[in-house]
């Protein structure tokens, strides 16, 4: 099982939050995007058990490669 989190869901503000740790392959949408790299991101994400909202944040070299593929 995933570690408590000790912060509300900041969509329902529930406590009963649970922190897993997560893959992500982050791709660009539409035809274009087939021609784009899938961007994969490997974090911790927050997990409320009452709503299932989700989060987690993209680290620097990823979110890099994020924004220079959006640009282009």
């Amino acid at each position: 099982m995933g570690q408590k989190s000790n912060s509300p869901c900041k969509h329902c503000q529930s406590l009963n939050q649970t922190t897993f740790g997560g893959e992500f392959a982050l791709h660009f949408r539409g035809s274009e995007g087939l021609n784009k790299p899938i961007v994969w991101v490997f974090q911790d994400v927050s997990v409320c058990l009452d709503c299932g909202y989700a989060q987690f944040a993209v680290a620097e070299g990823e979110l890099e490669v994020l924004r220079n593929e959006s640009a282009g």
